[in-house]
């Protein structure tokens, strides 16, 4: 199946350009395209593209309001940035806003190619210009985010006991801790080990770590 394409760009010969380009992928086809934002979100609601590539010089598309209103319009199409600008702020606040892709219009027809078929499977893609810290940066943070969300999944009491087991406490100095019996702790550490899906005594004290519950561990 094809990874089709929404072009957005107010200057049609770029439109035109980018089409003639893309036309010659056989797993690729612009399946729309529109200069102005309120026609490019209807557009992507109805059409319900694979992949936007968007020109952030687009009337009412230069926010990043425009990113999350073609995400509203169409949550499965991922959003590829296509600018002139190499402003880090904006890369990063475009990533955050649900971009995965911030790619040059200097940048090599390979390049975008590459670009579309790795925010089309999920990936992140930045230009080489743009300095390859800021986007680790980003998906470390998300995925820190994303498992600190399970953790939120906890009752009161199992995260009480689950920084105490981070600690190193054992289940008796535990049940001594906090009022109730070795028992009534080991279903609330079989309960933790569920819903953080974690292995062992280990993966969760480099869990807590990881969320900042512990100061330590690796």
């Amino acid at each position: 199946m094809k990874i089709k394409i929404f072009l957005v760009d107010n200057q049609l010969v770029v439109r035109q350009g980018i089409k003639a380009l893309l036309s010659k992928e056989q797993d690729i086809e612009v399946a729309g395209e529109s200069a102005e934002a309120e026609d490019a979100v209807e557009a992507v609601r109805r059409i319900k593209p694979d992949v936007v590539i968007v020109e952030t010089t687009v009337p009412g598309l230069e926010s990043l309001d425009a990113i999350r209103m073609l995400k509203e319009a169409s949550s499965s199409s991922e959003i590829l940035i296509l600018t002139t600008q190499q402003n880090k702020k904006q890369v990063r606040e475009s990533l955050q806003a649900g971009a995965r892709g911030y790619i040059m219009k200097t940048a090599s027809v390979s390049e975008l190619l590459t670009a579309i078929r790795t925010v089309h499977s999920k990936g992140y893609y930045l230009s080489p210009e743009i300095s390859a810290e800021i986007i680790n940066n980003f998906v470390r943070k998300e995925e820190t985010e994303a498992e600190a969300n399970r953790y939120n999944r906890l009752s009161r009491r199992e995260k009480q006991v689950f920084r105490l087991i981070a600690e190193g406490s054992t289940t008796d100095e535990i049940a001594s801790t906090l009022g109730i019996s070795p028992k009534t702790v080991a279903k609330h550490r079989m309960s933790i080990m569920e819903k953080l899906k974690l292995k062992n005594t280990a993966t969760l004290v480099r869990y807590a770590a990881r969320i900042g519950v512990i100061d330590y561990g690796a």
